[in-house]
């Protein structure tokens, strides 16, 4: 017997290799995507969707940051560029989100059944939480993925499902990576941190007759070594209250949410019924940066180490302009030049306010 194959065994085996090969690959290339949403249904894509439609007001931000492009978003809701867009400061930082339409919804998270067939995506994202305005979609057959409000177990179940439909698990898991990272970090520095040194603060995003505070905000201020007067067990997130109050709560920090355009440090500081308030006195109001300019944005988590910062010195959270500079590359894969992470962290706002040119410089 020889110990060479003969041409014809050689090739024989070739075929039925690549045959086996060639049966396999169409399974490979169409596997399926299968996952949950946050209602517990299951979700069945064939393949990464090529449009994806977001009613949901973060969904262009969260989904663009796992997928690496918004080549794949075909319309959100026009509510993203009257607040989240222009908070976050994404059009200077992803301006191809500027070119997406906003056609997604009519009215608040009403969908537009009429445009949105026109498109006939391959997903919708769409709040959970209103299954009103879900049924409209899924009667005319559309595939929708419904996502929860607000918890941060909520926020961290958008990137993963992001991941799953996007088949790019491994980004959304290196956001996640670095959220974790950060918390760790501020976790364990407060870890033994007496809470009756805790700075005392105010979210305020109205001020005129009545004064509106966030009370119960989703955002763990322990982590920063800080709390806040407003909050109860209600869950109310808002609160108005009169003058009166504000001075009850005497914050010695008062911040601004980046969406409440109309309100800067120097608001506070210029109006003389605010003066004798502790935070007003001390120079400590802030407008907060840009990284929450979207409640739910995957970089949101900087503001814990801000906080921090401000609440408690630099080596609360040292090297901080250098870890933004970090989050927006992971993130987003962008690389913010020093007048970007300039504007990011509202340097210009807050230039008045305590300490905060040598703190963030």
């Amino acid at each position: 017997m020889s110990l060479f194959p003969s041409p014809h065994h050689a090739i024989s085996k070739t075929a039925i290799s690549m045959a086996l090969l060639t049966s396999l690959l169409p399974a490979a290339a169409h596997a399926d995507i299968t996952f949950k949403d946050h209602r517990g249904v299951e979700i069945k894509l064939e393949s990464p969707p090529e449009k994806v439609v977001t009613i949901v007001r973060s969904g262009p931000i969260l989904y663009r940051a796992v997928d690496g492009t918004a080549d794949h978003i075909s319309a959100v809701n026009k509510s993203f560029f009257t607040r989240d867009y222009l908070s976050g400061r994404y059009g200077e930082i992803l301006p191809e989100l500027g070119k997406l339409a906003a056609t997604a919804a009519r009215e608040g998270f009403v969908p537009n059944v009429e445009a949105l067939l026109e498109i006939n995506p391959d997903v919708i994202i769409q709040w959970a939480t209103e299954p009103q305005n879900i049924e409209p979609l899924e009667r005319v057959g559309l595939t929708v993925v419904g996502w929860n409000c607000c918890t941060e177990a909520d926020r961290r179940g958008y990137l993963t499902i992001s991941g799953k439909m996007s088949g790019k698990t491994q980004q959304a898991e290196k956001i996640l990576a670095a959220q974790d990272a950060s918390n760790a970090v501020l976790r364990e520095r407060f870890s033994t941190f007496d809470s009756a040194d805790a700075v005392s603060l105010l979210q305020v995003d109205q001020l005129n007759d009545q004064i509106r505070v966030i009370a119960n905000a989703s955002l763990d201020f322990s982590l920063s070594g800080v709390n806040t007067p407003a909050a109860d067990d209600s869950n109310v997130w808002w609160k108005t209250v009169d003058l009166e109050q504000l001075y009850v709560w005497n914050p010695q920090m008062i911040l601004i949410p980046p969406y409440a355009r109309d309100l800067t440090p120097e608001t506070f500081y210029s109006n003389p019924l605010l003066a004798s308030l502790d935070a007003v006195e001390n120079r400590r109001v802030y407008k907060i940066p840009a990284f929450a300019g979207s409640p739910d944005g995957p970089e949101i988590y900087l503001v814990s180490a801000w906080i921090a910062a401000l609440a408690h010195g630099a080596d609360a959270a040292p090297d901080f302009r250098a870890n933004v500079r970090q989050a927006y590359k992971t993130i987003y894969d962008i690389e913010l030049a020093d007048a970007q992470i300039d504007r990011i962290l509202s340097m210009e706002e807050n230039a008045g306010s305590q300490a905060y040119g040598s703190l963030f410089e």
